[in-house]
């Protein structure tokens, strides 16, 4: 297959063990006068990253010795080349993602009905972790398109009658 890359690297592709573990744990304990905290917390691997490049008909004609075939016979040709794997799949991976989530809830008993005022709180440390980032090879290649967002807090509640 022509222009296929000769490495073993891209032959042979497999996750790091890293890569597949995950950890997840969620509590919940009930402390006096009907309070309650749960907390739920995560351990994701990072997403590997990879890189392509766009090459223009500019940059390819002179090794090439001639236009790219979608140019023709055009004097001025616009085409483009995609490469799409310029380094070896799941070799770079962005940090893990780590997130700590808390509620707190207190009830309040009204008659035979049941009141819950609750209060969350998610991403308690308020990591940013990079979720997605441009892989198109350049200037802002790795540049973070998507982060972990940021520290919430919520306040609810439910009615059981």
């Amino acid at each position: 297959m022509a222009g296929a890359p000769r490495s073993a690297a891209y032959c042979h592709v497999f996750l790091p063990w890293s890569a597949q573990t995950q950890f997840k744990a969620s509590g919940v304990y009930r402390l006096l006068w009907e309070f309650q905290v749960a907390a739920t917390y995560q351990n994701l691997a990072g997403f590997p990253d990879g890189a392509s490049y766009v090459a223009t008909n500019a940059q390819i004609a002179p090794s090439l010795g001639r236009n790219l075939g979608q140019c023709g016979t055009s004097a001025t040709c616009n085409g483009t080349a995609t490469i799409s794997s310029l380094v070896a799949p799941n070799t770079i991976f962005e940090d893990r993602l780590s997130q700590l989530d808390l509620r707190f809830t207190k009830i309040v008993r009204v008659g035979r009905a049941r009141v819950q005022g609750m209060f969350d709180i998610y991403n308690l440390f308020n990591a940013s972790t990079i979720l997605s980032v441009n892989s198109r090879y350049g200037p802002t290649w790795l540049q973070p398109t998507t982060i972990l967002g940021a520290r919430l807090f919520k306040f609810g509640a439910q009615f059981d009658f």
